[in-house]
């Protein structure tokens, strides 16, 4: 806080500090062992070998007949695809090779073929044909195959095995936000799943709560009971819009609390231990120092629907997305999105070229892999986990086969999770409730008192005018007009008319603060009696008074 100006306060948003910082460290915590996952089926017989030796003279003759002068040098056998490395003769173009792709699918009996051309720090054109056996890729085997590589990322993802049969796991820390697409039947579904499981398996709850946003209400149900959670999984798409604002308001306070601790990241500020940061923030009291977060958790929203979410707010939550997907990674908040509608409206220009990170299954079309993608591929996957991944700040496609989870392996680990812990919940989330319940002015929108004040300067109570001036959809500038009409800021609804003012600026402060001194009573009633619940559930896991985190 600068010396000699006051401390501001939001009246309608702002809750006076809660006794203890959230989440509450969860005291020798386990996470869940390896053996709950099943075990991994290898195999790679000689009678396989000998199919793969065939199909390689049978691309060199189909080549042949064209009179291209190719030879395979290298061939790489994976779960799904095998690729054949070609060297190509002097004065042989890529481009007559990828013309060829159909004549070379339909000569190997395959299905589609995929070209790929240059295979980076190679002189060589890659071949992708589909196995006649595939191989599931199992979670146990990638986690145990990573090793040190994946213990040394903040929040891994084990995403599946690349052509070439290597595990593939990518930090989501450094994607930093992640947009899955794919048809039904492609393997979305089970994806999600797996890098949901990835968190679990790997992070403690108290290290990283998620937000799960599913539209389907069946997709994500079994997730219900994982102490991960920051809020029950939600299924009321107007309700996830405001979850949304509320991820934007909560980025902005960790920006202010990173400032004031004099570093750039949570992961910064995290390391900095409970000693330094009360000498850096100077606690004046006691009450103040027990206040005081000593450890910043990540926070993953993951959407199983992006489609259901853009038909209800397109505009507010296309204005969300982006905000977060821009600033969020330095403080924590991480968003995966899915999609088995990859349409320019719901993955729109400014959601995707914030969504860095992308995988993609089978598509219906090349406009849907290009919408994905940015290029084509898409279309010929082969569907059920076959995919396309794009790590961050690369133009460069890795194909690969995803995670497969069974329903067995999945509950074993929720049932080991749900036994040892319960669901933390935030109390400002369990606050934003569903359509209808928005009586309460503490769930007044983000935007309130920037739309009062706009009102009041130019003395029209304007739909059109809050659409202009802060860049929100009809239904959000609507909803702020009719909160305005129960405060008594503007008159009744005039039809196409303009609302009336009835109030002064002056009179607007004083009715702030008569709103806050309400707010800050009810506040203090209603966090004291939830906690007072929380102590009382005998499956919740010991706490420690001490909020240092040293994993």
């Amino acid at each position: 806080k600068s010396p000699g100006l006051p401390r501001v306060n939001h009246p309608l948003l702002h809750r006076p500090a809660r006794a203890e910082p959230y989440p509450r460290q969860i005291q020798n915590w386990r996470l869940p062992a390896i053996d709950l996952l099943a075990e991994p089926q290898y195999g790679f017989t000689a009678q396989q070998e000998t199919v793969v030796r065939e199909q390689a003279r049978t691309l060199e003759r189909t080549l042949e007949e064209f009179r291209l002068d190719a030879r395979v040098v290298e061939i790489d056998t994976g779960p799904v695809i095998t690729m054949f490395e070609l060297k190509l003769g002097a004065g042989i173009k890529v481009s007559q090779i990828a013309t060829l792709s159909n004549d070379i699918a339909r000569a190997l009996k395959a299905h589609a073929i995929r070209v790929v051309a240059p295979i980076s720090g190679k002189n060589t054109v890659g071949i992708e044909v589909p196995n006649i056996q595939k191989e599931a890729v199992r979670l146990r085997e990638l986690m145990t195959s990573a090793g040190k590589r994946a213990a040394g990322m903040g929040l891994p993802l084990f995403l599946g095995k690349d052509a070439g049969g290597a595990a593939l796991v990518a930090d989501l820390t450094k994607m930093p936000h992640l947009l899955i697409a794919g048809t039904t039947g492609s393997g979305k579904s089970v994806c999600l799943n797996a890098v949901t499981l990835s968190l679990l398996m790997t992070q403690r709850p108290d290290h990283v709560k998620m937000i799960l946003v599913d539209p389907k209400m069946v997709e994500m149900a079994q997730f219900k009971g994982v102490p991960h959670l920051m809020c029950p999984i939600v299924t009321d798409m107007i309700r996830a819009e405001k979850i949304l604002g509320w991820a934007v308001t909560k980025m902005e306070e960790r920006y202010e609390l990173i400032a004031e601790a004099g570093v750039k990241s949570v992961a910064a500020y995290n390391k900095l231990g409970a000693e330094e940061l009360y000498k850096r923030l100077e606690p004046g009291s006691p009450g103040e120092k027990a206040q005081i977060v000593t450890h910043v958790p990540y926070v993953v929203i993951i959407i199983d629907e992006l489609a259901d979410l853009m038909m209800t707010a397109a505009k507010e939550v296309e204005h969300h997305l982006s905000r977060l997907a821009q600033k969020s990674r330095a403080v924590g908040i991480h968003i995966i999105v899915a999609t088995q509608r990859p349409e320019a409206k719901v993955v729109t220009g400014l959601i995707k070229s914030n969504l860095p990170s992308r995988i993609c299954f089978r598509v219906a079309s090349r406009m849907d892999s290009r919408i994905v993608l940015d290029q084509n591929g898409g279309e010929v996957l082969l569907g059920q986990g076959d995919m396309l991944f794009l790590p961050p700040g690369s133009h460069k496609l890795v194909r690969a086969q995803g995670t497969f989870l069974e329903d067995q392996e999945i509950a074993a680990v929720l049932d080991d999770l749900g036994a040892r812990a319960k669901p933390e919940f935030h109390p400002e989330l369990m606050r934003i409730k569903k359509p209808g319940d928005d009586d309460d002015p503490s769930l007044r929108d983000p935007l309130f008192d920037s739309a009062v004040g706009i009102i009041l300067q130019s003395k029209r109570g304007s739909v059109s005018l809050l659409q202009r001036r802060l860049t929100i959809g009809y239904s959000r500038a609507s909803r702020l007009i009719d909160q305005m009409a129960d405060a008594g800021i503007v008159g009744e609804y005039k039809g196409s008319q303009a609302r009336e003012v009835l109030i002064t600026p002056k009179e607007w402060e004083a009715l702030r603060d008569q709103i806050e001194a309400e707010l800050e009573e009810g506040y203090e009633a209603d966090d004291d009696s939830a906690y007072d619940e929380a102590e009382e559930d005998d499956e919740v896991p010991a706490l420690s008074d001490n909020h240092d985190i040293r994993g």
